[in-house]
């Protein structure tokens, strides 16, 4: 069985979905797996780009002829089989997810290719940079010890954006990230896996962080849910620093999981039933 983000299912909701695009061309980002068992299982991990003429109605969301771009991730690992696709550029040309920025989706390779350096250190640092967060300070966490500050590249779901140099994705992520669930932790998060690929990697949880919803975020205000997140990431580095980060975040179903009257229209407009997604 196959764990799917929202709105999706079962595979053949799934299937169903791209059916209604025409011209659909797969862009391979990565494809990496574990070098060592994990819980009796070799993990494995895909990250790509599918693009695609919107030609045929779906649930209630009429077709336009333009050309969509979705970014998504893909793991096989103890916890099951996972897909993780990001439908906020379908979805925030039709004003169903608010958009920071309002440009088309865009594809983005790595920029340095795969090595057999092992980036283990690197990520594991940045983790536990991201633990050390005094509550006020971003220089706490010590992400310049992590990351090459001009060469990072995060590249988020559609609603958040493609953020380049570590000081858009301070400005314009962690920082109203952090407002958003000051208490996140990983502590008590479910099927959660992270290996390393020479100097690929990639990490999943569903749900990856525990958290409270405090601060206003995209125009939600807090009313003291927790927020649910399936998340993948996907990283590469280059002499010794991370430079590139995909993140899958299922951004329609976590302002479903903190705000009842999104949750009741994009239901309606795809056709939801289940009151719970997961």
């Amino acid at each position: 069985m196959i764990t799917f983000s929202y709105p999706f299912n079962n595979y053949t909701e799934y299937q169903d979905f791209w059916t209604c695009f025409d011209n659909i061309k797969t862009t391979r980002v990565m494809d990496i797996q574990s070098h060592a068992v994990i819980s009796g299982k070799f993990c494995k991990a895909s990250l790509y780009y599918v693009e695609g003429t919107f030609a045929r109605k779906w649930r209630n969301l009429e077709p336009d002829g333009e050309k969509y771009t979705f970014q998504i991730g893909e793991q096989e690992n103890v916890h099951g089989h996972f897909i993780n696709c990001d439908l906020t550029d379908l979805l925030g040309r039709r004003d169903l997810i608010p958009l920071q920025f309002n440009v088309p989706k865009q594809k983005h390779m790595p920029q340095f290719p795969h090595t057999h350096e092992d980036c283990w250190p690197i990520l594991w640092g940045m983790i536990e940079g991201l633990r050390s967060f005094d509550g006020e300070n971003l220089e706490s966490m010590g992400m310049k010890d992590w990351w090459d500050p001009k060469l990072m590249n995060w590249v988020g779901p559609h609603t958040i954006g493609h953020l380049e140099t570590l000081k858009g994705f301070e400005d314009y992520h962690q920082k109203p990230f952090l407002k958003f669930v000051p208490d996140r932790t990983g502590v008590g998060a479910k099927n959660k896996v992270m290996f390393s690929d020479g100097s690929y990697a990639a990490l999943m949880g569903h749900p990856s962080l525990i958290c409270t919803h405090k601060g206003e975020y995209f125009g939600f205000k807090p009313e003291g849910k927790t927020p649910r997140m399936f998340v993948m990431d996907f990283y590469t580095s280059h002499d010794g620093r991370l430079v590139d980060n995909w993140i899958q975040i299922d951004m329609p179903d976590l302002f479903r999981s903190i705000n009842e009257e999104y949750r009741k229209k994009i239901d309606e407009a795809l056709c939801y039933t289940r009151n719970l997604f997961w």
